[in-house]
């Protein structure tokens, strides 16, 4: 009697050659995924960060595990990497591959509501893939891997099933198994202190334009973690592992004020407990935040507050729908300042309508609150944003007007064989975008301008 053995599956973490240093925070995605098959399959895991011969680790990582199958995870900016990665699999190896993660998510949710330029640019993209990967999940992987690994289909869309899309029960799937990684090799600190990365709730109901994601019902929908399970996460980081800092990454930490200022709480308490105090980092959003929520983040050990404020110009950020005014970002800093805490103001150039009066008028207005760290960045237009999927094809280039008349012009990248629409090294910015007024050239020069305002 033939006995029948557990399926053999690989996870491969790819590169991210865009970053500086590639080993700064943990990718949560993948790890969740595969810490659901731990109890159904035998895993094994590959962090291909910092490797300097990705055929030869994953040719290891194949044969010396006799893989059944092979799981990816992939955003927009390692695409092309990946799809090579594959390329080399499908060629060496009688193997599986199955393709999840942003970047497929987002190209079919701009097939499916893209204009018609778009839908054919997305459709051309997915079936390329799709001749060297025999699955794609679109959507959360967590429970939709299960499928992908046991049946035929080309397309597993979690978006569209109540049985694996993430809906209430997030808890479940929310604490990856880190163990996959060479944790030690994974080198952040926040004021110092031991840190990494961790995610209290998924998703943004804003719908700013330049989002990635906005027709996208896992990158939409906002689904919470319980405050219990959030620091039982914390608890293990903390007396496993030594973390004493904590860089939370979800899209905006005060979405639901009830919500987080309960976790807020819970941090705080936790901290007095234990005897031991954290120092925190997350993402919020400007015109959420108010006094009361500020001085319980600063008590809670937060320090620095990083917010998009995007521009200082009122235009601009009708332009992009960003939902915030001039006047809200600055009583942002208000508030964040009277409770002691400090602003990395997160600053972009390329918008539609982006002039040379829009970009003084950011220029005035950082100068006027003066930030105590900024980062500056030119647009990337990523499936999923309404830029995108909104844009027409004009004799090769992309095209995107607004309600108001503002036009951005966008180079229509081959995902697959272009990365540098991602930006990087501070001198290592390019443009892929121009408007009526600012060439390409012109972006790249008054983001620099803008950069330099700020001493």
């Amino acid at each position: 009697m033939k006995i029948k053995t557990m399926k053999k599956v690989g996870f491969i973490n790819p590169p991210s050659e865009f970053l500086i240093d590639q080993r700064v925070f943990m990718t949560l995605g993948i790890l969740r995924v595969a810490t659901q098959l731990e109890k159904n399959y035998d895993v094994k895991f590959l962090d291909l960060t910092n490797s300097l011969d990705y055929d030869k680790d994953v040719d290891k990582l194949i044969n010396e595990n006799s893989l059944d199958v092979i799981c990816l995870t992939s955003t927009s900016p390692q695409i092309k990497t990946v799809y090579e990665i594959c390329k080399h699999i499908k060629k060496s190896h009688n193997i599986k591959i199955i393709l999840g993660g942003p970047h497929i998510t987002m190209m079919n949710s701009s097939m499916l509501k893209g204009t018609p330029d778009i839908k054919k640019i997305c459709s051309d993209h997915i079936n390329k893939i799709l001749e060297v990967i025999d699955t794609i999940v679109i959507g959360d992987g967590e429970y939709a891997i299960f499928d992908a690994i046991t049946t035929n289909e080309k397309i597993i869309n979690s978006e569209e099933s109540d049985r694996l899309f993430i809906s209430k029960n997030y808890d479940d799937v929310a604490i990856p198994n880190r163990e996959y990684l060479d944790i030690e090799s994974y080198n952040y600190f926040i004021d110092g202190k031991k840190s990494t990365n961790l995610i209290s709730q998924m998703g943004c109901p804003f719908k700013c334009e330049f989002c990635s994601g906005r027709s996208s019902k896992t990158f939409k929908r906002v689904r919470k973690r319980t405050t219990p399970n959030i620091m039982i996460e914390i608890d293990m980081l903390y007396k496993k592992y030594g973390y004493t800092g904590f860089m939370f990454y979800d899209d905006e930490l005060n979405l639901n004020k009830i919500h987080f200022e309960g976790l807020l709480k819970s941090l705080i308490e936790y901290q007095k407990k234990n005897n031991v105090s954290f120092n925190l980092r997350g993402f919020t959003r400007s015109d959420l935040l108010d006094n009361e929520q500020a001085i319980l983040m600063f008590e809670a050990g937060f320090r620095w507050l990083l917010v998009g404020f995007e521009s200082g110009s009122d235009k601009m950020l009708k332009n992009m729908n960003k939902g915030c005014t001039v006047e809200d970002n600055t009583r942002c800093f208000d508030f964040a300042r009277n409770s002691g805490l400090k602003i990395k103001a997160l600053m972009s150039i390329g918008h539609p309508g982006e002039t040379l009066e829009s970009v003084e008028e950011t220029i005035e207005w950082l100068k006027q609150v003066r930030p105590d760290e900024i980062d500056v960045s030119i647009v990337s237009v990523y499936p999923g944003s309404n830029y995108f999927d909104k844009s027409i094809n004009d004799n090769g280039v992309l095209k995107y007007i607004n309600d108001r008349g503002d036009v951005l012009y966008i180079n229509n990248i081959d995902f697959l064989n272009e990365s540098n629409f991602y930006k990087s090294k501070s001198d290592g910015y390019v443009s892929f975008v121009h408007t009526e007024e600012l060439s390409r050239q012109d972006i790249v020069e008054q983001r620099l301008r803008i950069e330099n305002s700020i001493e």
